[in-house]
């Protein structure tokens, strides 16, 4: 076959893959007799692309040339899939890797809520001398973030001024809410103050930690500034303001922005709006109000607000509306434990013993068990997480010898 027909049916097949139109890449795939790694890579992404990870993965196999960028697609479409195990599995059979072989595990991990691990493999990727671009350190911060390990944000952000990577938007974003989950809302504020150019990702961040941390007067301060700037504020920074609202007990201000949402903005309140609402006026003691704002609600409530519902519940010992509430959340997160231990609180605070033995019977009934305890802890600049009854501990013996040591000293 003339090269040039070769040339052109790859260019083709890539269209087609690109468009995600498989049945036509697959027949086209089939004609081509002089298959280049071109070809083989593009079909193993297309069927990652369209979700179809069992398909890439035979195709992979058959591959008769596997290259990085082989063992990468099909890295990253099992990180992507959720299967985070298959994706290590890959990671360990690479003989070469790139920085985006890194990426692609270090990102998934952190996806998947494995965020000890995402750091650990950090490290890691350190220790084997592989440079970590934005991607990495973004994800990196982001773990730092969910464990509120500040020692370690530290260490990366001054790897990321190393680096040189500290004007990437990302990145910085990245920093901004690292800093703010951790506590540290000015450092949160300075990186913002630093940036070269922001976008409203680092806006909504900032917003959302100020809320976070309890400066709601801060927060709208904020969002005001965001507007002054000519940015459009979307859902997402009016989740962060009413946040800031509710933490702050800022109740009229509150009414006021979600009124707005739709009035000064033409955007439509998503169900976190209408959480962000429920928990306000709960805090500010108007149940019923909160009641009748979930049941007018134009779309159907999801488990976030009536979660929200059933917290207020609880702050004023309401068990009519929990009851009705609970039976609302059980239908959407039938195993959730805490909507569970939730409603068996508010019966026990108000006295009612019956109810408490019928949730606990309802819980062994569908057998909902309660989630183990989870902890970390920084050692080395490395983060360790201890799960009780963790049966993979490979030092537990030793951790429960000195738990009791110490105990005996206190």
């Amino acid at each position: 076959m003339p090269f040039k027909n070769v040339a052109a049916q790859t260019a083709m097949l890539t269209g087609y893959v690109q468009s995600l139109r498989m049945d036509k890449a697959v027949e086209l795939f089939e004609k081509i007799s002089a298959r280049d790694d071109v070809c083989w890579n593009s079909m193993i992404y297309g069927y990652v692309q369209s979700g179809t990870i069992d398909k890439a993965w035979d195709l992979f196999m058959k591959m008769p040339r596997k290259n990085v960028v082989s063992w990468n697609t099909i890295l990253a479409g099992y990180a992507q899939q959720g299967e985070i195990r298959k994706a290590l599995e890959v990671f360990k059979q690479m003989r070469e890797r790139n920085t985006v072989s890194w990426n692609s595990v270090i990102s998934g991990l952190a996806q998947n809520g494995l965020f000890c691990d995402t750091l650990n493999y950090f490290l890691l990727m350190r220790e084997q001398e592989s440079k970590p671009d934005w991607c990495t350190y973004a994800c990196s911060l982001t773990a730092c973030a969910h464990l509120a390990a500040l020692a370690v944000g530290k260490q990366l952000h001054l790897l990321l001024l190393k680096s040189g990577h500290t004007n990437d938007l990302f990145a910085s974003n990245a920093l901004i809410n690292m800093y703010a989950r951790c506590g540290r809302i000015s450092e949160s504020r300075q990186i913002f103050n630093e940036m070269v150019m922001v976008d409203h990702v680092s806006w909504n961040t900032l917003i959302a930690g100020y809320a976070l941390n309890g400066f709601g007067a801060d927060a709208v301060t904020l969002f005001r500034e965001m507007i002054t700037s000519g940015f459009k504020p979307d859902e997402i920074t009016f989740i962060g303001v009413l946040s800031a609202c509710s933490h702050a007990g800022m109740l009229d201000e509150g009414m006021e922005y979600f009124n707005s949402i739709t009035r000064d903005h033409a955007l439509k309140p998503v169900p976190e709006h209408y959480a962000c609402m429920v928990d306000l006026l709960g805090r500010a003691g108007r149940l019923e109000e909160a009641y009748k704002l979930v049941m007018e609600m134009p779309a159907k409530p999801n488990a976030g607000v009536w979660g929200a519902l059933l917290g207020a519940c609880r702050m004023h010992g309401n068990t009519a509306i929990a009851s009705f509430t609970a039976d609302k959340l059980f239908e959407i997160e039938p195993f959730k434990t805490s909507n569970y231990v939730l409603l068996s609180n508010i019966y026990a605070n108000a006295g009612r013993w019956d109810n408490v033995e019928r949730v606990r019977d309802l819980m062994k009934d569908i057998r909902v068990h309660k989630q183990p305890g989870c902890s970390w802890i920084e050692v080395h600049n490395k983060v360790c997480a201890f799960v009780s009854d963790d049966p993979l501990q490979p030092r537990d013996a030793e951790v429960c010898f000195v738990l009791k040591m110490l105990s005996a000293h206190m």
